[in-house]
């Protein structure tokens, strides 16, 4: 479904000129990335909702795709705390502490929902296409910066750039064909918006900033 991914390209564009990527471009040492506390977060919780999406699954179809998005997730979470170590983010600080931001308790909170409630084309929407297409804007942002700092290390950051891009069209050959005005269409569609939407201020708000819901397209 082309459509599909159009529309994921065009919210994620919407992220990709809000505040953290805004933000991101002025950073200059490693202190200014205070936002990795809020990632483990969103690595640790996005990982684990992958794992119980495909304990969930009794559909056969589904279940080699949600098995392997989960076992290549699996270690991303100790990959970053390790070069948080390395990198002194993490000094007398246990990682996780730092309490996450409402805002990224809500994304989770989403992610967990759609695991456990959503059809299974429904969670490839929200939890591949979209999901993992904000992951590959976010990595191919973060990464220039950190080797411009010098701290692009181990394999955390290496291994998502080479992962998410195709995360996030695992599974959409399973999901029927729609068109983006049918009933379904509109049910993806809105998925893709309200994911978006988490997504941005999710972002924003590790940056200290609060921003309006994205922009729905017609």
């Amino acid at each position: 479904m082309q459509w599909l991914l159009d529309y994921s390209e065009k919210y994620r564009a919407q992220l990709r000129r809000g505040p953290f990527f805004t933000n991101l471009s002025r950073s200059h040492r490693p202190n200014d990335l205070q936002w990795v506390h809020q990632l483990v977060h969103q690595s640790r919780e996005f990982t684990q909702a992958l794992c119980l999406r495909y304990s969930l699954c009794r559909d056969q179809r589904f279940q080699p795709v949600f098995a392997q998005h989960a076992v290549e997730e699996a270690c991303h979470p100790d990959q970053l705390i390790d070069w948080m170590k390395e990198h002194g983010f993490l000094n007398g600080v246990e990682p996780g502490s730092v309490p996450a931001t409402i805002e990224t308790m809500n994304t989770l909170s989403f992610c967990w929902r759609s695991a456990m409630r959503d059809p299974h084309d429904v969670q490839i929407v929200a939890l591949n296409v979209l999901s993992e297409g904000v992951a590959f804007d976010f990595y191919s942002a973060v990464i220039p910066i950190l080797k411009r700092l010098k701290i692009h290390t181990g394999r955390y950051w290496g291994v998502h750039a080479d992962v998410d891009k195709h995360h996030q069209a695992m599974g959409l050959d399973l999901c029927e064909e729609v068109a983006p005005s049918s009933s379904k269409g509109r049910l993806y569609h809105r998925t893709l918006w309200h994911s978006a939407t988490l997504y941005h201020q999710m972002l924003s708000s590790w940056v200290g900033e609060r921003v309006e819901p994205i922009e729905l397209l017609a």
